[in-house]
């Protein structure tokens, strides 16, 4: 049966050989984050550059051919406006009773109501 000392020394020789082969995979993925952060950071100027050139009168099929792909992310001009007109007209529904505590009237002016009341017909 080996001794403690021997197998604390088996194991990190284990240890060293499987850090040594995961060494390479480790730097490779480093660079890798690198470069798709570099990307990421041009999805948006690719973006408006195509649509640029689709402005300038470059069909989706004529860029194709000369090798401009369709950009993942195309600037969005329409739907924020359309956000911002939805979140208006949201809080106007909310306003105008869509809410369940706008239809419930409040404990003190329905006691202010009928103090009103009876102190009237006195």
């Amino acid at each position: 049966m080996p001794s403690a000392d021997e197998i604390l020394q088996r194991m990190k020789a284990l240890q060293e050989r499987r850090e040594e082969a995961a060494g390479p995979l480790v730097e490779i993925l480093a660079k890798r984050s690198r470069l798709l952060e570099q990307l990421a950071e041009l999805d948006e100027p690719y973006g408006k550059a195509y649509v640029a050139a689709e402005a300038g009168g470059w069909t989706t099929e004529e860029l194709a051919e000369i090798g401009a792909e369709e950009p993942v992310k195309r600037p969005r001009k329409r739907s924020r406006s359309a956000g911002k007109r939805t979140g208006g007209q949201a809080s106007g529904a909310a306003d105008a009773g869509g809410s369940p505590t706008g239809s419930i009237p409040a404990q003190d002016s329905s006691a202010t109501t009928a103090e009103t009341a009876s102190s009237a017909s006195v």
